[in-house]
């Protein structure tokens, strides 16, 4: 609880500044009221924090490369705990930034005006300002965890869809070495589906590397042959 020594001068640190004055800061500041607990949903966001939002999950679901419902929904999650956490810092800044200006505050546009308006809700709450590193420390718990979660899953994933390629691979090195001709334009094993050109592309880079490394053990002779057939594949290839 407040003291009420406290609340006086909550009461009176909030007259230092008028926070937003246009009506488009004043509007502005009213959506971002309604999420000043670090909790608030994303669709009350103005298009300015939208697009910003938009561009910063874009980079993370980029980077975490999800597959698959589940595996999006982790790195969306993971996107907006790091927003979040963002968020924090950006409030406890600009909290500071009040305190230390509350004689002298004119926000010049209206990203500024919702960023003081922020930072009074914070330096009006005492108790709120002092939880924000509680705040930070669990969103870095559940990003941890899902981080975790998703990383589990991926590589479970990966591990089946290598095996799966590798099959693949080996099913059309057969075809090829009895010049039999793959009249498909994709290949499915258990359950994933490679593009037959995309495989034929693989399969010649790792057999010119491996045919690059045996010359090079040989001292680049080429009046030797590799102890391996080479494969012919279609010039498409």
């Amino acid at each position: 609880m407040s003291t009420e020594s406290q609340l006086r001068a909550n009461q009176q640190n909030a007259q230092y500044s008028t926070g937003p004055r246009t009506e488009e800061g004043k509007s502005r500041a009213r959506f971002n009221a309604r999420r000043h607990g670090l909790t608030g949903q994303f669709y009350v966001m103005d298009e300015y924090d939208r697009q910003a939002y938009q561009t910063f999950e874009s980079g993370i679901m980029s980077d975490l490369s999800p597959e698959g419902p589940y595996e999006r929904q982790l790195a969306i999650s993971i996107a907006q705990d790091h927003w979040r956490m963002n968020r924090a810092k950006g409030i406890e800044f600009n909290t500071m930034g009040v305190r230390q200006n509350q004689h002298d505050i004119d926000a010049d546009s209206p990203e500024a005006e919702t960023a003081v308006s922020n930072a009074q809700t914070w330096n009006s709450d005492n108790r709120a300002f002092a939880n924000m590193a509680l705040y930070e420390t669990r969103l870095n718990r559940i990003i941890a965890r899902n981080r975790k979660e998703l990383t589990e899953l991926q590589t479970a994933r990966k591990a089946v869809e290598a095996l799966a390629m590798e099959e693949a691979e080996l099913f059309l090195a057969h075809q090829l070495a009895q010049n039999i001709p793959e009249d498909h334009e994709t290949i499915k094993v258990n359950g994933f589906v490679f593009s037959i050109g995309w495989l034929y592309e693989k399969m010649q880079h790792k057999q010119v590397i491996a045919e690059a490394r045996w010359y090079k053990s040989q001292g680049w002779d080429y009046t030797k042959r590799p102890p391996f057939n080479l494969l012919k594949f279609p010039k498409a290839a």
